[in-house]
Order: structure tokens, then sequence, then C-alpha cells
């Protein structure tokens, strides 16, 4: 467990309560956690959406998740083509919530759909609003925290191949 949380970059406890249920990845270090445990981000999960390319994504179909607990719900954007390279998600975070210091391959690029958001990212704070964006090098240390008093949404795109074939 210990070298496993290392290699991740998470706490052991951390790594601990997802396994017990009462803590849930961000879908990045979900897909650490995949990659260190030499397997996919789906074989984690226990529903993973199957959904056939298609270069429109239509609302009404949008294949959501989350995981353990709905403190974050993630609905997954349609990848065009299997050659592509950007993946993309909304992410729907509650008041209060905050994610666990997290860092991985690729670029991250955030648009804030609603809310109010702090994000650390290599060091530094980030205050963004409904509008605002924010893309960086995914390999610096980040994590964000909802501190609006009203749920948020971000539309998140990355090169971070999180879920086979998607």
């Amino acid at each position: 467990m210990r070298q496993i949380a290392e290699q991740v970059g998470l706490s052991e406890g951390f790594i601990t309560q997802i396994e017990r249920g009462l803590s849930t990845p961000s879908l990045i270090s979900l897909y650490n956690l995949a990659s260190t445990l030499e397997t996919s981000v789906d074989t984690l999960l226990a529903q993973v959406p199957q959904r056939d390319h298609s270069i429109v994504s239509d609302a009404a179909e949008l294949p959501d998740y989350s995981l353990y607990k709905e403190e974050r719900v993630y609905h997954l954007l349609q990848r065009g083509f299997p050659e592509a390279q950007l993946n993309s998600c909304i992410t729907h975070m509650p008041p209060g919530y905050v994610s666990e210091l997290t860092r991985h391959e690729g670029e991250d690029f955030l648009f804030i759909i609603e809310g109010e958001m702090l994000y650390e990212v290599g060091g530094k704070e980030y205050v963004l609003r409904t509008g605002d964006t924010l893309h960086f090098p995914a390999s610096l240390p980040h994590r964000a925290r909802n501190i609006g008093a009203s749920p948020a949404r971000e539309l998140w795109v990355g090169t971070t191949p999180i879920l086979p074939g998607r």
C-alpha cells in the first residue's frame, strides 16, 4: 500500500479511505492509481459508460458517473474518433468540495461554467469564477476547491487518456 501511495502521489491513508468508500478520488487520481496498478480506469469502476464514437455529444445522452459517493459527478463528453488526443468532461462539485493534490501527464484546460473555484497549481493559487479559464501542464501539482456557496460546474479538457477507447 505504501509503495502504491508513493508512486501515485497520494497518502496511504487516502488510498485506504478510497478502498473503504470513505473518500472519492478525482478522475485523474483514479487514472494515476490504475496506471500504477498496470490496469485501466474502467476496471476500477462499477459501471463504465459504453458508447460508440461520434463527432456529436447529445446532451440528453451524456454518460455520467460518480465514484462511491455523489459528491462529484462527471458527465463524459464524446471523443469524436478513436485516435483523438483530447478527453473532456463536465464536473459537478458541491460547495466545500476539495480534491486531493495530484499530478499526471499531459495538459489540463478548465472552463468554469458556473460557480467559484480555487485552484492550486504549482504552488500558486488562482480564483476562477463563471467564464474564467485555466490552462497548465498537468505535471505541476494541482488541486481544486469549490469556495462558493453553491455547486460549481467546470468543463475539463485534457490530454490524459482517462478511459481506454473513449
